[in-house]
């Protein structure tokens, strides 16, 4: 009798652990980048001390993982949804991925949309923040050869508040986007595009460490990118064409 007991307990116990890991493999948020007016507000400049001053524009340089080898923490990266199956140039493209840690290790990503609301009361004051930057690329089968579609950049950083997320082992976010699609000029990207071979689109995901600078006429971003592994979902169905097709 004893024994059954004892096999009992231990079945509830490894129910009780399969529940609670469970129960961790959720949904934590979802944001959506759809909408363009709600990240529309644009950096405060450092007033000019001479009238009439004009904005030259804006530097930005993007620094990617180097090491590979020193990659820490997986994400996994999936297509939930786009607004339809074929796109031809200019056209807005709608989609929603999901990014989720499937690591041992937990970690921390930023989630909003207004890098304005980042910005210190000084104008002229540098500051630093996380950015994550969500891309969808298009390619045929195989090939090598790949096409950018859409992507959208979110913000935060650990001295404002709901501004990061924490991903813990088995949990995701959900993150809708839109961007307007601008097709390459390069030969080998619009021979491609002609071939009607492209058949699915994929998504990308990195995380960087970034600081921005204003002056009175400029502005200067540099962007780190944090090693982090990622893995993707299989390709969703996707088609491109020009408007002669």
């Amino acid at each position: 009798m004893r024994s059954l007991q004892i096999i009992s307990c231990l079945a509830l116990v490894a129910i009780a652990t399969s529940t609670a890991s469970n129960c961790r493999a959720q949904e934590v948020g979802s944001l959506d980048h759809t909408k363009t007016t709600a990240y529309s507000r644009e950096l405060r400049r450092p007033a000019a001390s001479t009238p009439g001053t004009r904005w030259l524009g804006a530097v930005f340089a993007d620094h990617h993982c180097s090491d590979t080898s020193r990659k820490t923490g997986v994400l996994h990266t999936k297509i939930e949804s786009l607004d339809r199956q074929r796109y031809s140039d200019g056209d807005w493209l709608t989609f929603e991925v999901t990014i989720k840690n499937v690591g041992s290790m937990p970690l921390k990503i930023p989630f909003s949309i207004d890098l304005a609301d980042l910005q210190p009361e000084d104008a002229a004051q540098g500051f630093g923040y996380s950015a994550l930057s969500v891309s969808l690329w298009a390619a045929a089968g195989n090939n090598p050869h790949v096409i950018g579609l859409a992507a959208v950049r979110i913000y935060g950083a650990e001295d404002h508040p709901n501004t990061m997320v924490t991903l813990s082992p088995g949990e995701w976010v959900r993150i809708a986007g839109r961007d307007k699609i601008h097709f390459p000029t390069d030969r080998s990207a619009v021979d491609l595009i002609h071939s009607d071979a492209i058949d699915h689109a994929f998504p990308q995901v990195s995380v960087y460490h970034s600081e921005t600078l204003l002056t009175p006429t400029s502005s200067a971003t540099d962007s780190r990118e944090i090693c982090i592994r990622q893995t993707r979902g299989k390709g969703f169905p996707i088609a491109l064409s020009t408007p002669e097709q």
